[in-house]
């Protein structure tokens, strides 16, 4: 019973994303900005007559699944406060639905559409790598294969804000309030590291650099776009230890935020 559930809450929900335009603008977005960071380096190849990088599809994939990260993390995290506005989250809770039901039904809902836009995604850069003669080189199929673990962190994270939260506008606020102190923290921390040697700067910025130090390290295991950014590193040095670490690592980001999201769910209720 609690399978049947589980399927029949993840069609309905799949294919009303699947469905939606949102979900297509922005796949559309991610390659159009993709388009433009490639026609500035062709354009670069053209001028220099050289070619600089051996991953020249890297960047414009990051970019991509950047995009795309972004939208599935957002519909995410308004997934379960979306079905409290509406009121139809205490339908279902009345029927043979429990928080984990529901929950790991919207996470693989969102997985698919995940993977879904990968394809598109290997579509696309197959289509650019024959048209500009750019190699479509075995390190870029890893790298969209790591996608799929990428996009499971992600969906993971915004579940566990949506858990958190009672409504639309605040599940985004606290979603991009929490995405934007990452940012902050970052930006900071590599200014205090560009200020030079320890002998260079004051104590009490020496004390701020070190305290930043060890947030930004923490920080790293809590975004879920620090593991996009370990994954495609990975790829580059062409290291299957750290490859399979970082998948590894993913595969336990996920399950411990969506045991979170459960326990969330089941403390705070339905009507919370």
């Amino acid at each position: 019973m609690a399978k049947k559930v589980t399927r029949t809450l993840f069609k309905r929900d799949f294919l009303y994303t699947l469905y939606s335009w949102g979900y297509y603008a922005a796949i559309f977005a991610s390659f159009l900005v993709s388009s433009f960071i490639l026609k500035n380096f062709i354009d670069g190849i053209r001028e220099e007559d050289i070619l600089v990088s051996a991953y020249p599809l890297h960047q414009p994939l990051y970019i991509t699944l950047i995009i795309i990260s972004i939208y599935l993390v957002i519909v995410s995290a308004i997934s379960i406060s979306r079905e409290r506005e509406q009121g139809t989250l205490e339908v279902l809770f009345y029927g043979p639905v429990t928080a984990g039901n529901f929950l790991w039904s919207k996470y693989f809902k969102d997985l698919l559409l995940g993977i879904i836009a990968l394809g598109f995604t290997a579509v696309y850069f197959y289509l650019v790598s024959c048209l500009t003669n750019l190699g479509f080189t075995t390190g870029l199929i890893k790298a969209l294969f790591m996608g799929v673990f990428i996009i499971s962190c992600v969906v993971s994270f915004g579940l566990f804000i949506s858990s958190l939260t009672g409504r639309i506008r605040s599940s985004v606020v606290t979603l991009l309030a929490i995405l934007g102190a990452f940012l902050v923290v970052q930006f900071a921390y590599g200014a205090l590291l560009g200020l030079g040697e320890e002998a260079t700067i004051s104590l009490p910025l020496l004390y701020l650099r070190q305290t930043l130090s060890y947030i930004f390290q923490g920080i790293n295991w809590i975004s879920p776009f620090a593991f996009l950014s370990r994954g495609l590193d990975a790829v580059v040095l062409e290291s299957w230890t750290l490859y399979l670490a970082n998948i590894v690592y993913c595969l336990i980001y996920s399950l411990i935020f969506m045991a979170l999201s459960i326990f969330t769910m089941n403390r705070r209720g339905v009507k919370a």
